[in-house]
């Protein structure tokens, strides 16, 4: 049973060494502009060479966090920044994007490739997909039960990372809009202003903070996951400050090598280093509910600066912790010195003192005195695993020349333990536009019931009717005569469904071709070979997160014919993308914020209620925000107010998109109706509560 490797956070070259000294086998750290923590210090070009030399040279892999949506006209800048690190020697590259992705496969062939956890991960299907894209490992979704990350490990072929410390989301990473959309901070873009972690009421009552997550500790199951066939162990935190970093790594590390559960001393370290009123370990159990909420425990530093200052000094600069073994073969005679060291990786090398020996008049050289100084590795990153030595009778060996020329093979060592591999780099050139941006043709919309679908849009019907899969498969007596109509219906998948649930999804697909209906939109990674492979015509939703041309180029290839686009794109944005399918963009609708597996609604009542009447989320500005059940007993957070561009047609009917999708959520169908209306008309409509533009002229950061 292999051990996992402990994967933990650098925020700084300091943060590295806090890592590192403290008994990481990986540290993940970000550069550049194109990582999920833009507001973290990240690293220069010269410490990011210097900090992946560092690792390399004691036995640490560098994973570089490149794990957000780029947009078409940064793509030349981020395959510079890929150039870059594929030169200098980084282990991994963290990507979210799947035409990043794509990109990195085409021009740094050699680079290995890990599925950030934004590319919400969170079934064997995902992660099949993800292997097929040509990743290597894939960073799953914090939601899943230990369970389920079992699963995956053992049949997916491809190496799983799981957190098992640090801050959990709310939302499933990679589906949170809620900081974009309120506050024009994307974490789709690094900057994540963390909305959920500010009170909120139900309904306009009393305020608390029900998006509010306990930290994460699974100090308790690294056994477990040990078992599980877990590649990498990551702790989160490239936030923190590095004396975080380093206790709670030197933690997980003396763990993951007794294999134990924490005691009640360490349990006690990593809450006062931080905590949010304790941790959970709920999702990893299955084990969730109120008990996983909490916010952050405010300790006093006093309390703390003890176990601050002895991680301080454990990574202090100079400070080396003996992490690579080393084997020795020392010859000496009258004619010089050699000495040849080898760990078993690069080529082993030889250093020489070419001056003669005298002969030793009372005292010669032993070989115990010899190994006493070569083994003295102290200050470098090696320790002696074994020695041979060879020594003529009778010499004279000074312990300075000795020690000058084991220090010196142990310096040529280590720079050459930190040189950068070979790989290959095919010059990139960012393409011009492809294919032809067809006009507008029309609108779809999107129904979560039967009952939405109102007599005006049977008479005007869009081009097509996307409704909720269970709202299809549930009644299929109601939906056969709505198809008689010769109504244009397509099924609108989950976004999120795991494993056990894949059985449900299956036998509801099979009642869509019973039925005959023949497109259905996917909402994620792991749901488009197996639609394809029964023959859908697949379209893709927003969950897929399409901001650049080379994602919809892999979600071409990958079968999706029609692709909605992200809402967080402006305009112009979306009018410069190359679009190899037709496109729609959301022009009506309240968007989904947030997805959650730990219900909300029931946190309100303490059982489940989601059928009675529409539960609400109040923040400090009385805005509601409507929470909505969604499949598998989850919910979904929507915004406050609907976008509107209705009234304003020449916006977006000029930008090379094929379909506005109007999409309806909370609205009872005399609404829909009006709504379908006015789209149809180009006029206005009045709204009691207002509504946004959304992010199609402003943009996000």
């Amino acid at each position: 049973m292999n051990r996992p490797e402990l994967l933990a956070p650098a925020g700084s070259f300091e943060g590295v060494r806090a890592a590192v000294q403290s008994g990481a086998d990986a540290v993940y750290l970000g550069f550049g502009t194109f990582n999920a923590r833009r507001g973290a210090k990240n690293f220069t070009r010269e410490e990011m060479a210097e900090a992946i030399r560092y690792c390399r040279a004691r036995g640490v892999k560098t994973n570089v966090t490149f794990n957000i949506l780029a947009l078409d006209r940064e793509l030349e800048a981020a395959m510079e920044d890929v150039r870059f690190l594929n030169e200098a020697g980084a282990d991994a590259l963290i990507v979210q994007d799947l035409g990043v992705a794509r990109l990195i496969r085409e021009h740094a062939p050699d680079l290995t490739l890990h599925a950030s956890t934004q590319m919400t991960i969170h079934n064997l299907d995902g992660a099949l997909a993800a292997k097929k894209l040509g990743f290597s490992r894939v960073v799953l979704s914090r939601e899943c039960t230990l369970e389920q990350i079992r699963e995956i490990t053992a049949r997916a072929g491809v190496e799983t990372e799981v957190f098992v410390h640090g801050a959990l989301c709310m939302c499933y990473s990679g589906q949170c809009y809620l900081s974009s959309v309120i506050g024009r901070r994307s974490g789709n873009r690094g900057l994540c202003a963390q909305p959920c972690r500010l009170p909120y009421g139900y309904d306009g009552g009393r305020k608390g903070y029900p998006l509010s997550l306990k930290d994460l500790s699974a100090a308790d199951l690294v056994a477990e996951l040990t078992r599980a066939g877990v590649a990498s162990l990551k702790i989160e935190g490239r936030m923190k400050r590095p004396e975080y970093a380093a206790a709670v790594t030197a933690v997980y590390a003396k763990l993951l090598r007794e294999q134990r559960a924490a005691n009640a001393e360490e349990h006690a370290l990593l809450r006062r280093v931080f905590s949010r009123d304790g941790f959970t370990d709920g999702y990893l159990t299955g084990k969730i509910g109120a008990q996983m909420f909490g916010v952050k425990t405010e300790v006093p530093l006093q309390e703390v600066k003890a176990d601050y200052d002895e991680a301080a000094r454990r990574f202090a600069e100079g400070k080396e912790a003996p992490l690579v073994p080393v084997d020795l073969h020392f010859s000496a005679a009258e004619s010089g010195l050699k000495l040849t060291v080898s760990d078993g990786e690069t080529a082993a090398l030889t250093v020489t003192d070419p001056a003669p020996v005298e002969r030793a008049q009372n005292r010669p050289a032993t070989r115990e005195t010899v190994e006493k100084n070569l083994s003295k590795t102290g200050g470098t990153p090696f320790f002696v695993r074994d020695m041979e030595i060879k020594l003529a009778d009778g010499l004279m060996l000074p312990a300075s020349r000795l020690n000058a020329l084991r220090r010196e093979a142990l310096d040529r060592l280590l720079a050459q333990r930190g040189e950068p591999p070979c790989r290959r780099w095919i010059p990139f050139q960012n393409s011009e536009i492809r294919h032809t941006n067809d006009r507008f043709i029309g609108y779809t919309v999107e129904v979560r019931s039967l009952a939405q679908i109102a007599p005006a849009l049977c008479e005007n019907p869009p081009a097509t009717i996307y409704c909720d899969l269970r709202a299809l498969t549930d009644d299929p007596d109601a939906v056969r005569p709505l198809l008689a109509r010769g109504l244009p219906l397509a099924a609108q998948l989950p976004r999120i469904w795991h494993d056990r649930e894949r059985d449900d999804l299956t036998r509801r697909l099979d009642i869509l071709q019973e039925l005959g209906i023949e497109t259905v939109c996917a909402q994620n990674l792991g749901q488009l070979e197996l639609l394809r492979g029964r023959g859908f015509t697949v379209h893709g939703g927003f969950g897929l997160n399409a901001a650049n041309s080379r994602t919809l180029d892999t979600l071409a290839e990958l079968g999706v014919s029609r692709q909605t686009l992200s809402f967080e794109l402006r305009l112009p944005q979306m009018r410069d993308l190359d679009k190899p399918v037709e496109t729609e963009l959301i022009v009506y609708g309240h968007l989904p914020l947030m997805i959650f597996e730990n219900c909300a609604i029931r946190r309100k009542t303490g059982k489940c209620s989601c059928k009675n009447g529409l539960t609400c989320l109040t923040d400090r500005t009385g805005q509601a925000f409507p929470l909505l059940p969604a499949y598998g007993c989850r919910n979904e957070l929507l915004n406050s107010q609907p976008v509107w561009l209705a009234d304003r047609p020449g916006d977006y009917q000029r930008l090379g998109v094929q379909y506005g999708r109007v999409m309806f959520t909370t609205e009872p169908p005399a609404r829909c109706a009006e709504v379908w209306l006015a789209h149809l008309r180009g006029t206005g409509l009045d709204f009691e509560k207002g509504f946004t533009r959304g992010l199609y002229n402003r943009g996000v950061e």
